[in-house]
C-alpha cells in the first residue's frame, strides 16, 4: 500500500488577504473552483507532487447544511472565533491495496454534491472533531494518477517545479487526544503535529535545500521553507 499527499488546505474567511500575501512572496494561484453544494470555493497553487488550496466561504446556506456540518468547515473557516483547526490534508492511495476495506483506519463517507452520484469522499477525522486537522482521502479515480499539471503557460513561481516535502500543523495545547485515524498518518510520517500556542501551518518545499524561509504576518499563520 502506498499513500501520498494530494493537497493541503488552509480555510479562512479572509481568503483574499491570505492569497495576496502568498502571491507577493511568489506563489501563483492558477486554478479556482466552486464546490457545488458545499458552500466553498478555492484558489490553488500547484506543485509537482501536490497542491496548496486556500478555502473560502461561497454560499453560507450550503456551508451550514446538514450534509456539510459534520466536516466543521464553517467553524474551520472562522477559526479565529471558533478555535477550530483551519487546516486539512488530503491523501491518495495507490497500488493494489487502494480498496478502502484494506485501510488500517476507519473512515466515514461524505456524500459531496460535486462528486459522482453514488460515491462519497472517505473522511478520516471523526465527524465534529474540530481540534484535529480535517484528514480525508481523495475521491478521484485511480486513473487520475496525480495532481493536475500546471498550465503550460504558467509563469515560473515559488511553487513551480518544486515538490512539497513536509507539512507541519500547529494547534493550541489541547486536552483532546488526536483521533485514531489522524494519529495513523502522524505515526507513519505523512505529516507532523505540534501543540503550540496557536493554529499554524508550515510547508517545506524541496527539503528546504535553499535554506530560506518566510513567516507571514498576523492573520496569515503560515510559514514557507524552501
Amino acid at each position: 500500500m502506498s499513500w501520498k499527499l494530494d493537497h493541503v488546505f488552509f480555510a479562512t474567511a479572509d481568503a483574499d488577504s491570505v492569497e495576496r500575501a502568498l502571491a507577493e512572496l511568489g506563489l501563483a494561484f492558477t486554478e479556482r473552483h466552486v464546490h457545488r453544494g458545499q458552500g466553498t470555493a478555492n484558489a490553488c497553487a500547484i506543485f509537482e507532487n501536490a497542491f496548496f488550496e486556500i478555502l473560502r466561504p461561497y454560499d453560507l446556506e450550503e456551508l451550514r447544511s446538514d450534509i456539510v456540518r459534520p466536516l466543521g468547515l464553517s467553524e474551520r473557516i472562522h477559526w479565529p472565533d471558533t478555535g477550530a483547526c483551519p487546516i486539512g490534508l488530503c491523501f491518495r492511495c495507490t497500488g493494489a491495496d487502494a480498496d478502502s476495506g484494506s485501510w488500517p483506519f476507519e473512515t466515514w463517507g461524505y456524500e459531496a454534491a460535486y462528486v459522482l452520484k453514488g460515491t462519497s469522499i472517505p473522511i478520516v477525522t471523526p465527524a465534529g472533531c474540530l481540534a484535529d486537522p480535517l484528514v480525508f482521502v481523495t475521491a478521484r479515480s485511480k486513473s487520475a494518477g496525480k495532481v493536475p499539471a500546471p498550465p503550460p503557460d504558467t509563469p515560473r513561481h515559488l511553487g513551480a517545479r518544486r515538490t512539497l516535502t513536509r507539512v507541519e500543523v500547529h494547534r493550541p495545547i489541547s486536552a483532546s487526544v488526536v483521533s485514531a485515524g489522524v494519529h495513523w498518518f502522524l505515526e507513519n510520517g505523512f505529516f507532523s503535529l505540534k501543540e503550540t500556542g496557536a493554529h499554524a501551518l508550515e510547508l517545506e518545499l524541496d527539503h528546504g535545500r535553499e535554506g530560506r524561509s518566510h513567516q507571514f504576518q498576523t492573520g496569515v499563520p503560515i510559514r514557507l521553507r524552501w
